[in-house]
């Protein structure tokens, strides 16, 4: 990695806090963690997660570094980062151009595997550990499961603690859904009946080399989102499963409305709905499987202009329509969605239309 700043020579070793010790001359570390944290125009809080990371708690003779890599953000962030981690015992990367979730995350990946990790944890920017222990349970998780590829803690909403919004997630192949644990209860109670079904979100996610060398890196072509789902997918496929650090936390901020959102998210989540449930579902549930995604996918754009929300039903149907034509990568939103499409989102606006009002009704 040519391109990481000469820090990224000097691993950054070290276990709680104070001084931070690399391992002795010749000595092999317990297991080799290799923290990536993506920066987009947010140094402040890039800056914040990395501090919360240098907090974190090893087992003895475990190894860290900690790479920040910068998605392509504008000049004076990326300064005010750079200066931010100066002291600090962190590898910096700067990109020209924002990679996305999975390809700035990919370098992270790349340099992994090249350097010998045993584990790369991907931890958003925004997202703030619940106290100094996460990242140990999360090695203990993988200790105790020699055959768990990825392991995330549970998370919860950052200005409501005590509302976890994941504790396990299960692909329901015969739906074409995501079948969400209700509690921690529930989730200890199915993952063991559906461990090659459950998958976990990035938003902390620790990831065993061993299982991405059988796997293979995320899935650039998603750029963000339904990148997690895909590679635990894949994962699966290969003999490896997903699991849950049930004591492990960390607190991250969501939305208070779906639609909150920016338009790029309904472009992406559309676009990348497709390209999942398309290219990973099994064999034995493919029946009408394109049909039956294109009016899913079609029912979600008129659910948004239903409830009055054009700009992002817009952004949506582009989704659908760029993965129709073999279109990855960046979203680029502005650009008109060809008329046939627009024709078919019409056809189906009525069914669509009593579908949502019966659901209004029913509630």
């Amino acid at each position: 990695m040519e391109a990481v700043e000469s820090r990224c020579t000097q691993r950054a070793v070290f276990r709680a806090a104070g001084d931070r010790p690399r391992a002795a001359a010749g000595t092999r570390c317990v297991s080799r963690v290799l923290v990536s944290i993506l920066n987009w125009n947010g140094a402040a809080q890039t800056l914040a997660c990395v501090q919360g990371v240098l907090r974190q708690q090893v087992p003895a003779g475990a190894g860290i570094d900690i790479l920040v890599i910068d998605n392509g953000s504008e000049p004076p962030d990326a300064a005010a980062l750079a200066q931010g981690l100066a002291a600090l015992p962190v590898a910096l990367r700067r990109e020209p151009v924002n990679r996305g979730f999975a390809g700035g995350h990919n370098l992270a990946v790349a340099h992994a595997l090249e350097a010998g990790h045993d584990y790369v944890w991907l931890v958003n920017s925004d997202a703030v550990m619940g106290d100094e222990q996460v990242l140990a349970r999360l090695l203990a998780l993988m200790t105790d499961e020699p055959r768990c590829g990825a392991a995330s803690p549970v998370l919860a909403i950052l200005d409501q603690p005590d509302k976890v919004y994941f504790c396990g997630n299960f692909h329901d192949w015969d739906s074409l859904a995501t079948h969400r644990a209700r509690d921690v209860d529930d989730a200890r109670a199915t993952a063991p009946h559906r461990r090659a079904q459950q998958w976990v979100p990035g938003t902390a996610m620790l990831l065993r080399t061993q299982a991405l060398r059988a796997a293979g890196p995320l899935d650039e072509r998603m750029f963000a989102y339904f990148e997690d789902d895909e590679l635990c997918a894949r994962m699966a496929a290969h003999g490896w499963h997903s699991g849950v650090a049930y004591d492990a936390r960390v607190l991250h901020a969501m939305p208070r409305r779906e639609t909150d959102r920016p338009p790029y998210y309904f472009y992406l989540m559309a676009r990348n709905y497709l390209l999942f449930w398309h290219g990973s579902t099994p064999a034995a549930h493919r029946r009408r499987l394109a049909l039956k995604l294109l009016d899913r996918a079609l029912y979600d754009v008129n659910r948004l202009r239903y409830r009055g929300f054009p700009e992002q039903a817009r952004a949506a149907l582009l989704g659908v329509e760029d993965f129709l034509r073999g279109r990855h990568g960046r979203p680029m939103l502005e650009r008109s969605v060809a008329l046939p499409l627009r024709w078919l989102r019409a056809l189906l606006w009525l069914p669509h239309v009593r579908a949502l009002r019966r659901l209004d009704e029913g509630d």
